[in-house]
């Protein structure tokens, strides 16, 4: 397959994807499944809500999913509906039988997105990916050069590897996503950091709200994020520098302005009343988990997403359909808090339990954090 063609196949999911999958919540259909394969991790990333050391994961006396059982779970995942499937950790390819279980899944049919740091990527990686590739490939770049590496994942060492990573990555027949978190340790370095992503890809996307870790995980998310103001100055200065590069393109072929506008105009339309699915049951959960996606955890737990810890339903003891079933019933008594409602904000917030729970312990306690970061957007 040519890297044009996989690209285009990219596409085509992604501006269909939306609609496909409001139809599919309405029918409760698992369309979109995340499959975390490990929770350890190469990198140290002071501000990760979800990375286990061995010692950790052993403190919670579970156990890692078998190459068995990861396949086993893939085919009932795709005969139940499931289309698109990320794999990701951790960094999945820290596991010894990655390639087994990658290569069994990729011929099952899905639609594959890889989410990797890319510092593990070799010949052998390159030779893999390029006969089964994935759809997707999305990674995340800390930072601009070794001592921000070193700051933010502990090793310098691991910026060298992830530049390796990337020209693998942009020979591979798959689209590839970059993406950059944002943190008082690199948040200097976004137009260093952009410049790095666009010489291996067009698809750059930045992230800024960081949130304390799931229980027995730690972190420094707390001391290392973004305040709210910091967080806005760097979304406008990202926006900025793409609506520069629009005006420039606009300006160099005037001829396109009238049908784009118009374009523009029509597709505002259509998004006004696209169905999303996201106002079924639970409404308490704005977003399509538990309706047509689910999370898939390291040992053998379907979660509604990776922030969610401790709701969950096990399909390796109930059977998979079983398990996405009684998934939305553990939130039948989780409401929003009633300062949420009352708020003029309430339908442009993250008002989301996990994340009120993996701030506050609670699912129904406001988070000072997310209420800080939408008033500050509301102030501009």
């Amino acid at each position: 397959m040519k890297l044009e063609d996989q690209n285009d196949k990219a596409r085509a999911w992604a501006q269909a994807d939306s609609t496909f999958a409001a139809h599919c919540a309405r029918r409760h259909i698992p369309l979109r499944g995340t499959f975390e394969l490990t929770p350890r991790c190469n990198f140290h990333c002071k501000m990760c809500y979800i990375h286990m050391t061995p010692a950790e994961i052993k403190a919670r006396k579970r156990r890692e999913m078998s190459t068995a059982e990861w396949i086993r779970v893939a085919e009932a995942a795709i005969e139940n509906g499931t289309l698109n499937l990320m794999i990701t950790g951790g960094e999945p390819l820290l596991r010894e039988d990655f390639a087994d279980i990658y290569r069994e899944i990729n011929q099952m049919g899905f639609i594959i997105g890889l989410n990797t740091n890319a510092s593990l990527l070799d010949e052998r990686y390159y030779r893999l990916f390029s006969k089964y590739p994935p759809t997707t490939v999305s990674m995340t770049l800390y930072g601009a050069d070794r001592e921000t590496y070193a700051k933010i994942t502990g090793n310098g060492g691991h910026f060298d590897k992830v530049l390796r990573g990337l020209e693998y990555l942009k020979d591979i027949p798959a689209n590839l996503d970059v993406k950059a978190t944002f943190i008082k340790e690199n948040y200097h370095e976004l137009d260093r950091i952009r410049e790095l992503a666009n010489r291996y890809t067009k698809t750059f996307a930045i992230n800024y709200m960081v949130f304390k870790p799931i229980p027995g995980v730690f972190s420094e998310a707390e001391f290392c994020r973004l305040s709210a103001k910091e967080c806005l100055d760097i979304d406008i200065r990202n926006r900025q520098y793409y609506y520069e590069i629009r005006k420039k393109n606009n300006e160099a072929h005037p001829a396109v302005n009238a049908e784009d506008q118009s374009d523009k105009e029509h597709h505002r339309e259509e998004e006004h009343h696209r169905d999303y699915g996201l106002d079924i049951y639970p409404e308490v959960l704005t977003c399509l988990a538990t309706k047509a996606a689910y999370w898939m955890s390291w040992d053998g737990r379907m979660l509604p997403c990776a922030t969610f810890d401790e709701l969950y339903t096990e399909p390796l003891k109930e059977g998979f359909k079983a398990a996405w079933d009684r998934l939305p019933t553990l939130f039948r008594d989780i409401k929003h808090p009633q300062e949420c409602i009352a708020c003029e904000n309430f339908k442009h917030c993250p008002n989301c339990p996990a994340y009120f729970f993996a701030e506050t312990g609670s699912y129904e306690t406001v988070s000072p954090y997310i209420c800080e970061m939408v008033h500050e957007r509301n102030r501009c």
